[in-house]
């Protein structure tokens, strides 16, 4: 069995301007290392058996900062970097909608197989981050005892993978929140088989104050 913890990163430049990053790498601000930094402390007594990341800088810095607790190699896959947004990345959501008004593209999230203007379609994002999870659980799972797996990733990624243990139509991932360092946690048992025990949990963050 595996016990894997998905985690969003910390808040980032893009994320703070309401800005499409997409394969952009925007980097932690002040905020989001802070968030890292309070998982971490979170996450210190968890017994994690491997850590992943996004190869995005803003994966990885989060992961490190996580890692400083438990000293363990730190795998890159850039199967779980988040969805390509093509032309909008960079953009602000409103420089999107002024620009991009046709109605092809408008309501996107919910046609998952239009690929976005010269970027990728969630039913791609999906089929990478599908591969991914077959990866890890190649790479980490044991019919003897259950292995903890922290995969840090993105926003958009870390809904697929919660909608693909649960089962939801790709239409619907996006009414999954999923907050700057928001940790899901998902077991898996065996092929198909997934169980769900914590989505978007932020406590970590909550009655907390950042101090300059």
């Amino acid at each position: 069995m595996l016990k894997l913890l998905i985690i969003r990163h910390g808040e980032t430049y893009h994320n703070f301007e309401k800005r499409f990053s997409g394969h952009q790498d925007s980097e932690l601000n002040e905020k989001g290392i802070w968030q890292a930094e309070q998982l971490a402390e979170r996450l210190a007594e968890c017994r994690i058996q491997a850590l992943y990341s996004s190869d995005l800088k803003r994966a990885i810095h989060t992961a490190s900062i996580i890692n400083q607790k438990h000293q363990l190699a730190l795998n890159i896959e850039p199967l779980f970097k988040e969805i390509h947004f093509g032309k909008w990345e960079g953009l602000c959501y409103e420089e999107v909608d002024v620009e991009d008004n046709s109605a092809e593209y408008r309501d996107w999230w919910n046609k998952p197989y239009l690929a976005l203007p010269g970027g990728e379609s969630i039913a791609e994002v999906k089929e990478r981050v599908s591969r991914g999870i077959d990866k890890i659980i190649a790479e980490n799972n044991s019919d003897n005892e259950c292995h903890t797996v922290a995969i840090v990733c993105h926003g958009g990624v870390a809904k697929i993978m919660v909608g693909i243990a649960l089962n939801i139509p790709l239409e619907k991932i996006w009414y999954i929140r999923q907050h700057s360092t928001a940790l899901n946690i998902i077991l898996y048992e065996k092929q198909n088989t997934y169980y769900v025990e914590l989505i978007n949990d932020i406590s970590h963050l909550q009655g907390k104050a950042m101090v300059n």
